[in-house]
């Protein structure tokens, strides 16, 4: 089995959740379980099972908290990120990383792998 593919219009409704369509919901159920942390990156949230975050955050483990470089890159990871979990098949975005985005109610879901995307769907066809 792959992992995270194909690109789906989806909508957000008026509280911000978002119906996951099929395809992904039936990968994270065999392959990982509810609990997911968003990143929010330019133009886009990240949405990654938490096994594969801890992966990729493993690779800052290096740096120094109490170093001003550790501390800013740790900093920039850790405050542009959200825990959440899948309940009924939905995910809830919260209002701020929806800003941050301007995700507004039309999006593009995007899988990548091992992580999904989530973007305006303006900013997803320029």
């Amino acid at each position: 089995m792959i992992g995270f593919s194909g690109t789906y219009h989806i909508s957000i409704d008026e509280k911000g959740r978002i119906n996951v369509p099929a395809k992904i919901k039936t990968t994270l159920e065999q392959k990982y379980d509810a609990d997911l942390v968003m990143y929010v990156k330019d133009k886009y949230i990240a949405i990654f099972p938490e096994k594969e975050w801890l992966v990729n955050v493993e690779k800052y483990n290096h740096l120094n908290a109490f170093e001003d470089e550790g501390r800013e890159t740790l900093r920039k990871l850790y405050a542009q990120a959200e825990e959440c979990k899948i309940r009924s098949g939905k995910i809830l975005i919260p209002a701020a990383l929806r800003e941050r985005v301007h995700l507004s109610r039309e999006t593009v879901l995007v899988g990548v792998n091992t992580s999904f995307e989530i973007w305006p769907k303006d900013s997803w066809e320029e």
